[in-house]
């Protein structure tokens, strides 16, 4: 835990360009705390305040909070000297860390302006002309059912009708205590295996996903049933018999181009200033003639386990496909704060 406060404070400590001759680094503003090595001003601890959620920010509004506050900077500027002259700005995984934290501020200062230039109206068109499942979505309603398995024709038919009408019986008389009534005959007595732990739960359809499901019967018998009403016959079909109930529904949606012309330029954009990064990482891979020795790559031994060196999950490569947004790097920890500081605060980060 020692080495891990120490490797954090000095590469941050190292990104801060401290200098080894424990001079007092030229600043402008006034200085809240100073000392051989130290200078803190009033806009630095605002900078560390300001990286506080609001409501810890309300904790520190009297001056003994800022105090302690500011003991933890103080704190951390002086573990990054102990650490760097302890010769830790040479181990590798402080080199380590540092390039992880430029890498991941220089990807976010490329993307800080995703905008660039206007895309033309003829795109944003095209765009909502190709993808109308995005701004248009029909009626979905959110049904259930209880599954009785008899196929037409077979011999257990009409016993599987008799005990189907039973069911629904007791369903309609329970519901007038329980509107869960059919759930629990469905998870007791339903053939439908993929519903039944479910209660009899299909989710929310369109009639179109019903009609695939479920047939073309089912799907109507439940577009005419209104919200939190259970349809009072049983529905015969082919497969079986169906008891079926509406529980909720979604009405239909539209966005007109208007109302999502500045979500698909937003999109365009975006897209545009991925690609831009990808060729550019493109570009410095072939300016640096990279070259994989595949037979050295194949000896390399991967011990099991979900995390990759230092801990990091390994990110996707660039160029394959959507990658998440690099993780800023964690702040450094500070020393432990004197008992009266509330444990839950988010120690300061000094850059």
């Amino acid at each position: 835990m020692v080495r891990r406060v120490a490797l954090a404070a000095v590469v941050l400590a190292a990104i801060a360009c401290t200098n080894q001759n424990q001079k007092v680094p030229a600043k402008k503003g006034p200085l809240v705390a100073k000392g051989q090595g130290i200078a803190i001003t009033a806009d630095d601890l605002k900078a560390r305040l300001d990286e506080q959620s609001p409501m810890v920010r309300q904790s520190f509004q009297n001056l003994e909070r800022k105090k302690q506050f500011l003991d933890n900077l103080v704190r951390f500027e002086l573990l990054a000297q102990a650490a760097e002259k302890a010769g830790l700005a040479n181990d590798p995984d402080v080199k380590l860390t540092m390039k992880k934290v430029m890498v991941s501020k220089y990807y976010q200062r490329f993307f800080a302006n995703a905008k660039g230039a206007e895309v033309p109206d003829a795109e944003v068109q095209k765009y909502y002309d190709e993808h109308p499942t995005e701004f248009h979505r029909p009626e979905r309603i959110h049904a259930q059912q209880v599954f009785l398995k008899a196929a037409e024709g077979s011999p257990e038919r009409a016993k599987k009708l008799a005990e189907a009408k039973k069911l629904l019986a007791k369903v309609l008389a329970d519901e007038k205590k329980n509107p869960g009534a059919l759930s629990a005959v469905a998870r007791q007595s339903s053939d439908d295996q993929a519903t039944k732990g479910m209660g009899g739960d299909l989710g929310f359809k369109t009639r179109e996903e019903l009609e695939k499901a479920q047939g073309k019967g089912v799907a109507e018998a439940i577009f005419r049933l209104k919200d939190n009403e259970t349809a009072t016959t049983v529905l015969q079909t082919p497969q079986g018999f169906h008891l079926l109930r509406v529980v909720g529904r979604q009405p239909e949606q539209h966005r007109a181009l208007e109302q999502a012309k500045a979500q698909i330029a937003s999109r365009l954009q975006s897209q545009r200033k991925t690609k831009e990064f990808d060729e550019m990482v493109k570009k410095l891979r072939d300016d640096a003639h990279i070259v994989v020795d595949d037979a050295e790559l194949e000896k390399v031994a991967v011990s099991g386990g979900p995390a990759g060196p230092h801990g990091m999950m390994p990110q996707a490569p660039m160029g394959a496909g959507p990658r998440p947004q690099p993780a800023p790097a964690a702040p450094a920890p500070a020393a432990p704060r004197p008992a009266a500081a509330p444990p839950a605060e988010k120690v300061p980060a000094a850059h």
